[in-house]
Formats: structure tokens, C-alpha cells, sequence
């Protein structure tokens, strides 16, 4: 590899992007481009992840000969786009040709308020209320963690929601809390055509053609996108995006399937709130929205009615020594964590620039873990910070102001 920018190794290929060296699995390969950008040609693939590896590293003619020799690239579009060095100019060179994964059903039962049916032998009615636990638990998924650990559920089954029989329905379980409803079902569909008649079908099947499209979303020329109820508690979005502009065709549909219901009783906290003292009081100037949801969230519970009379119509923060708990109130929910789990609080500034100013409330944990609490203006916490101090114990950072670039 000496002197080399790019190379392959076994089913990994590796290139020099600025001064570190990045990688993508060439067995992950869905798509790839020829693209010029800044007057130089680029080889732009998506595996995993989006690429972008310039034909002028050390090394790429030997890597681009063998990715083509396996893939079967249009080589003549590449050199010629390659030759003529038009800024901006992106062309498909080659696209995995991917099986239909999905059915159109004639028949179906109307019984997408009640959940969705696995093809598992016998087949199974599984409730949207079922949780990350329960579902992992059932036998109908299995387990896979992509790059950096993310953890995903995936139907091992197909899954029939209505009217639509799909293969290899997904759940993304990376940060949830196990104990929750599932809140999210994602695929992506591909016809037998690999072209946007995935989504044609789909908005004929739930939507129709006799509609005012704006009510549901937009469908341009570069992309289409429509979001919608479904059943009770439950959207669902479908989105084909075309090759324009910035924007790249992979011959598939975006699908994804939201449980919006409530969950209210995982607000409940009588035990705590029946021994809780207060012992410190923030009460900053307004009301300001938790950014820390309860349906993702254990520590998320009701504003105690004691809080709630001392804060009145405010957001703040108060201290339980007696209890050794910290919570941080909202407009209608609290964030309680144990005190002795914080390390130190940090208030992020961000200065406008290109996008609008803005404050961070920051909490980190002793896990090395934080939470973004609150966002209000800029500089809207500092004038809390030597109170914060006092009051908790804990350290309370103010770095310098970035600038929202």
C-alpha cells in the first residue's frame, strides 16, 4: 500500500478523504455515480454510506478497473463525464438491480387499527402497542447492529399493515427504551422495475388519484413525498426521490410507518412525588419545551404538583437533596434523574450566522452519555450558571460561543 490513496482489500475499499483514511464495504454497494465537483472528477458510491472518492488519489485507476470489472459500471459514461470535466455533472454508471420486495394485495381485512400480521407459520396479529421487548422477545425478528453499533430489529417474516405485504420490514432500536411501543417501521420497497412505480402504487393504494396532493405533501420533479394517517395513531410516509440536482435515484420508495399514540401512564410518579422535598429553586423567565420526549425517555415523568405551585406558569429547576434527585420542568413534563449520576452541566451559545442563534442546556452523565434539555436564545442560561453551581454542586461549563455555520 505504500504511496497508495486508495485501495481494496478483500470486500473493503479504502481512500484518503482530506487527511484520514475512510472505508466503505463494497458488498453493501447499491449505487454509483461518476460526478464533478471543484473541477474534479469523482467517484461517488453508497454502501452504507454516501462516498465520494476522487480519481485523482493515488491509486484509483487500479481500484476504479476492479469495482468496474465486478460490477459492470458504464465505463464509457465515466471516462467520457471524466474527459469533459462539466462542474456539477452526475451521471449513474450503475445500480444494484434489486429483487421486488413487496404486494399489492386485492383482498385484505380492514384491521390496521388494531396492528399488523406476520407471515410466520401460524401467522401472527402483532398490536402497535407492542414494545421493543415484546417484539424481540416474539421470535419474528431478528437482531443486527449496523457500523458504529446501532441496533435495528428486522421481520424475519413478511409483514402484511392493510393492504401491502412487505419483506424485511425494519425497526431501528438504536436509543429506545425497551420498554415502550414500538415507534417507528421503516423499508425501503423496490418494484420489479426498480423505478418510482413503487411509489405509484403506493399512493394509488392510500391515497388515490381524485386528491389534492398539497393536503399530504408535494411531488415535484426531483422528489415525491407524501405523509398521512393511516389508522388510529398511526402515519405513514412514502418518498421517492429522482436524480436532480444534488439529489440521487436508487429505484426505491421510502417507507416508514409512525406510532403517534399516547402513552400517557408512563408519565405516572406517585411514589416519588409522595416523599419528594424541594430544597433548591430555579424558575427561569418563561416556559420553555423539554427537548427530552417520555416515550423515549424512563426519567420523563408529570411535573409534580409541588413544583407546579412553585414554578406557577415557568419552566425551571429544582433540587430534592432529601431524595438525592435533580428534575428539570417543562411545559407539561419534567426530566428526573438521580443527582449523583450528573458529572457537570454545560451552556452551549451558538452565534447566527448562516442559521439562527440559539443556547443549549446540556447535561452530562458519569456514562459518559448526555441530554439536550432545553434550547432557548442565545445566552438565555448563563445568567443561571452560578446558581446552577451553588445549588447542585456540580461543575457548570460556559465554552465560547460557535458560530451557526
Amino acid at each position: 500500500m505504500v504511496n497508495k490513496e486508495t485501495w481494496i482489500e478483500g470486500d473493503t475499499l479504502f481512500y484518503k478523504d482530506h487527511s484520514s483514511i475512510e472505508k466503505a464495504n463494497i458488498n453493501s454497494l447499491k449505487y454509483a455515480y461518476v460526478q464533478v465537483l471543484g473541477n474534479i472528477a469523482f467517484l461517488f458510491v453508497v454502501a452504507d454510506y454516501q462516498h465520494y472518492i476522487s480519481t485523482e488519489l493515488q491509486g484509483f485507476e487500479e481500484v476504479y478497473r476492479e469495482l468496474s470489472d465486478r460490477f459492470c459500471f458504464d465505463d464509457k459514461t465515466f471516462f467520457a463525464v471524466c474527459k469533459a470535466r462539466k462542474e456539477d455533472e452526475k451521471v449513474k454508471i450503475w445500480a444494484k438491480k434489486m429483487p421486488q420486495n413487496y404486494q399489492i394485495l386485492d383482498e385484505y381485512p380492514d384491521d390496521g387499527d388494531s396492528g399488523y400480521e406476520v407471515y410466520a407459520a401460524p401467522k401472527q396479529m402483532i398490536s402497535w402497542d407492542t414494545t421493543y421487548e415484546q417484539l424481540e422477545a416474539s421470535g419474528c425478528v431478528a437482531v443486527y447492529f449496523a457500523d458504529y453499533g446501532t441496533k435495528y430489529l428486522r421481520f424475519k417474516y413478511p409483514v402484511r399493515i392493510e393492504g401491502i405485504l412487505i419483506d424485511q420490514l425494519e425497526v431501528y432500536a438504536g436509543n429506545a427504551s425497551t420498554n415502550r411501543p414500538v415507534q417507528e417501521f421503516f423499508v425501503d420497497l423496490y418494484d420489479a422495475t426498480n423505478t418510482d412505480e413503487s411509489y405509484k402504487k403506493l399512493r394509488r393504494l392510500w391515497i388515490g388519484d381524485d386528491v389534492d396532493i398539497d393536503q399530504y405533501g408535494y411531488e415535484r420533479e426531483d422528489q415525491c413525498y407524501l405523509q398521512f394517517a393511516l389508522a388510529k395513531g398511526i402515519d405513514v410516509s412514502i418518498c421517492y426521490t429522482y436524480d436532480k440536482g444534488s439529489a440521487y435515484d436508487d429505484g426505491s420508495t421510502s417507507l416508514h410507518f409512525y406510532n403517534k399514540r399516547e402513552y400517557r401512564y408512563f408519565l405516572e410518579n406517585k411514589e416519588y412525588e409522595e416523599v419528594m422535598e424541594i430544597s433548591g429553586l430555579i424558575s427561569f423567565h418563561n416556559k420553555l419545551d423539554l427537548k427530552v420526549r417520555y416515550i423515549d425517555d424512563d426519567d420523563v415523568k408529570h411535573i409534580p404538583q409541588k413544583v407546579k405551585a412553585l414554578l406557577k406558569e415557568k419552566s425551571g429547576i429544582w433540587l430534592d437533596s432529601a431524595n438525592n434527585k435533580i428534575g428539570f420542568a417543562g411545559i407539561d413534563t419534567a426530566l428526573i434523574l438521580d443527582l449523583e449520576k450528573i458529572e457537570y452541566f454545560t451552556f452551549q451559545n451558538v452565534l447566527p450566522a448562516k442559521g439562527s442563534g440559539y443556547a443549549v442546556f446540556i447535561v452530562h452523565l458519569k456514562t459518559e452519555n448526555y441530554r439536550d434539555i432545553f434550547i432557548d436564545d442565545t445566552y438565555f442560561f448563563d445568567p443561571f450558571a452560578k446558581q446552577l453551581k451553588q445549588m447542585t454542586k456540580k461543575p457548570v461549563k460556559v465554552p465560547e460561543a460557535d458560530y451557526n455555520c
